[in-house]
């Protein structure tokens, strides 16, 4: 082979590797979710009620897929457990929710979403026939808030479960 040949054998080469790299070095999608929780304060009384923040974020650099609905919310769910290790209603639990659809929506990188609930110490009794259902005041004791949020990297996919826990002591 005469030289020009390799030449211009070598720059058309060259040419068809410069065309096939981009002007940024790529990286793989990163999925990455935190969830946190936060209970303040950490001792509550009826005049003093215990605030529980839930946060999420997408600190990954793909997007992920939630469940948002009027059964999801926004997809991140708060329990509280009773002394007794039992979940408590916060709410009439025979109270009408409004109806609609729950389905996967995108939390895109960098997204957050929060929930929050208020402890003040009412209870409502679960199971009563009767709307509204009867309340009672909150035993003293350890309280445990639990929040979740689960999400998919992909639609459909599995789902993948966070869940955050933490206490919090009620006084009468």
């Amino acid at each position: 082979m005469s030289l020009p040949r390799v030449a211009m054998v070598a720059s058309a080469l060259a040419v068809l590797l410069q065309a096939g790299c981009g002007g940024r070095t790529t990286r793989p999608a990163v999925t990455d979710v935190g969830l946190s929780l936060n209970i303040s304060p950490a001792v509550g009384t009826p005049s003093l009620p215990v605030v529980a923040d839930a946060r999420v974020r997408n600190i990954g650099n793909a997007r992920v897929w939630h469940c948002e609905g009027c059964g999801c919310g926004n997809g991140v769910g708060l329990t509280v457990l009773g002394p007794d290790g039992v979940a408590v209603w916060l709410h009439d639990p025979r109270a009408l929710l409004p109806a609609c659809p729950d389905g996967a929506v995108p939390l895109e990188p960098g997204g957050d979403l929060g929930g929050r609930l208020v402890f003040t110490g009412t209870l409502y009794v679960a199971g009563h026939p009767t709307f509204p259902s009867p309340t009672y005041p909150a035993p003293p004791g350890t309280y445990t808030v639990i929040a979740r949020f689960s999400y998919s990297a992909s639609v459909p996919g599995e789902w993948i479960p966070l869940e955050r826990r933490a206490t919090f002591a009620w006084l009468r």
